[in-house]
């Protein structure tokens, strides 16, 4: 009888066990579903073709400068940024093939890039598509950490953990605003010249474009100190673009 009541036991641990990982498993979906009907629906999200973003971004004590940035589905963008009174620009025109003119760096003509150079700016898409973009294609791993408390303030916490080589990658603590569903503070651990860190990533001033809710400011900050920062002043949604603005002149 012992013996039968322990196999009972165990197989109902086995059971909670099994129960609470499934649970996870949909408690994930259910916050991503939340988060995309917080930005206007996926379906709405995903009948997106292109973006094009513009405004003023500010790098460290530099002054603001002009930034647009232009994303079609699925591997174009052009980005132009001015630094001081240093214009850069990068493109990508399809998955491997980009250049990139960036004075600062003795790149004063247009130049082809390298494909780790092709595979960074794609991370960029990121911008517009956001961190859970194809993160399944991409090996990471999601879990949700339930409601958080956060600068007195609650927030659904979900982690993003990226695989490189199979092994653990920058991770990232996504904050979703409790009420709205949508991303407010991301912060990510890496590595910058093999030490770790921390960016911090803030996003504000969500407005309602044709339907979707987009930030127009974002702010990243290491420790107390801002980095960068970019202030939205418009957003163009499905414009169509000739590919040829993203050939190298």
């Amino acid at each position: 009888m012992n013996r039968i009541n322990m196999i009972k036991k165990l197989i109902f641990i086995s059971s909670l066990l099994l129960l609470s990982l499934t649970s996870n498993a949909q408690t994930v979906d259910e916050v991503l579903e939340m988060y995309y009907q917080g930005l206007g629906g996926r379906e709405k999200f995903n009948s997106i073709k292109s973006w094009h973003l513009i405004g003023n971004s500010q790098l460290g004590q530099n002054p603001p400068g002009e930034f647009q940035f232009i994303y079609v589905a699925p591997n174009k963008m052009k980005i132009k940024t001015v630094i001081d009174t240093f214009e850069i620009v990068q493109a990508i025109s399809n998955d491997s093939t980009g250049w990139h003119q960036i004075p600062p760096r003795g790149i004063v003509t247009p130049t082809a890039m390298t494909q780790q150079e092709v595979d960074q700016l794609k991370g960029q898409r990121a911008l517009v598509l956001g961190p859970f973009n194809n993160y399944k294609e991409k090996g990471a791993e999601l879990t949700y950490k339930g409601v958080v408390m956060k600068d007195k303030s609650e927030y659904k916490k979900l982690v993003l953990q990226t695989k490189i080589d199979g092994e653990d990658g920058p991770r990232s603590d996504i904050f979703l605003n409790n009420e709205t569903n949508l991303i407010e503070i991301i912060e990510t651990q890496t590595l910058s010249g093999g030490a770790p860190v921390t960016f911090i990533n803030k996003l504000s001033n969500y407005k309602d474009i044709d339907g979707l809710m987009i930030p127009f400011t974002y702010a990243t900050y290491v420790g107390d100190k801002k980095y960068t920062s970019l202030d939205l002043e418009t957003i163009i949604l499905n414009k169509q673009y000739e590919p040829s603005i993203f050939d190298m002149p």
